[in-house]
């Protein structure tokens, strides 16, 4: 039985689900550990947000959640790296981006930023588990941005025709007929 489709499926029904309001756990949280990844400090908004990813509250044994120690080292792994983000649905549905910069001072160690996720931060996301194609994805993010098909077919150097059959393409695996359409849906406000 092959599970990609299925899985693929609930990944997109979850993505439709939206961005966060400016309800609750809305405001940013910050979390500073050093740099082996030990905690140093954190704000009360930091707690809620991991709350409300669904996740463990911290203990002695692990007082973060793994997410943060991988990004951290994702960023420690990597020389002249700044910084590294992620996206990650919380329990109700909605998406957060975590943040994780290095601090360069005498300190030295991370700063991870939680907060709610944005339409910018979604699309990429949204496009691949759309299956577009990488021309897709251009054609996608410029008709997100506003331009006209005159003004696809001037940015990419194509034809009035590849330009077509590009949205025609996009919004046949969207399952969907207009522009506004393909706006809200990678956009996730459907």
């Amino acid at each position: 039985m092959d599970l990609a489709p299925l899985l693929a499926g609930r990944l997109r029904d979850g993505l439709r689900t939206g961005v966060p309001g400016d309800g609750p756990g809305a405001a940013p949280g910050t979390i500073i550990v050093d740099r082996d990844c030990n905690l140093v400090a954190a704000t009360d908004q930091a707690w809620r947000w991991i709350a409300r990813l669904g996740l463990q509250p911290p203990n002695e044994a692990e007082p973060l959640p793994g997410f943060i120690y991988a990004i951290a080292a994702r960023v420690a792994a990597t020389p002249g790296r700044p910084a590294a983000r992620m996206r990650l649905q919380t329990a109700d549905g909605q998406w957060a981006v975590v943040h994780v910069a290095a601090i360069t001072d005498a300190a030295e160690g991370y700063a991870v930023t939680l907060e709610r996720a944005h339409s910018d931060d979604l699309a990429p996301l949204l496009m691949r588990a759309w299956s577009l194609t990488p021309r897709e994805r251009e054609v996608a993010l410029l008709v997100l941005a506003g331009l006209s098909s005159d003004e696809i077919e001037a940015t990419l150097f194509i034809s009035p025709h590849t330009a077509r059959d590009h949205l025609k393409a996009i919004f046949g695996k969207l399952g969907i007929r207009r522009r506004r359409d393909l706006t809200s849906v990678l956009t996730a406000t459907r």
